[in-house]
């Protein structure tokens, strides 16, 4: 299967792999979606590493398809948050009231390599992930929609848990 047919490049290639990655992984598909999953998979792997060096972008040579798959495993124990990739930055927010406040302990035992620990900001009420090179200047006033609209946001969200009432 083509997966990735109409992709031009590897920004394209990274969000529709987001995407997939919530279709068709085998705990959120609701089928035996393994062998899709590996297939998508390996595509992902064969079109980036022919994407990363026409970008002409020096960033983009360093990206790896399975570092970036091991960013997104490290969220999908959470449930009913919305993870965005802003800039260099992750950021979670609820999609359900109080979702981050009840698997605070889970967010902040997350490691990526290459940011810093999930820090909460105040002003915003999320919690969000840092490279580990960056260095805050000083507090920005800006909300989260902000600061998406400025420097491009690509979403997606953990399962959800559905309530019977």
């Amino acid at each position: 299967m083509n997966y990735f047919k109409n992709v031009q490049n590897l920004n394209e290639a990274k969000n529709l792999f987001r995407k997939l990655s919530i279709q068709l992984h085998p705990d959120t598909s609701g089928y035996d979606s393994q062998a899709d999953f590996v297939a998508m998979y390996k595509e992902f792997q064969t079109l980036t590493s022919k994407l990363k060096f026409s970008t002409g972008f020096e960033a983009d040579k360093e990206f790896s398809a399975e570092s970036f798959y091991d960013i997104i495993k490290k969220f999908e124990k959470l449930t009913d948050i919305q993870i965005s990739f802003v800039g260099s930055f992750i950021w979670l927010e609820d999609i359900k009231p109080g979702a981050m406040y009840r698997q605070r302990k889970a967010i902040k035992e997350i490691q990526i390599e290459g940011y810093n620990n999930a820090r909460w900001a105040r002003q915003k009420k999320n919690w969000y992930f840092s490279p580990q090179d960056y260095k805050q200047k000083g507090k920005s006033r800006k909300s989260l929609e902000e600061i998406k609209e400025r420097y491009g946001s690509h979403e997606y969200n953990t399962r959800e848990i559905y309530n019977i009432n």
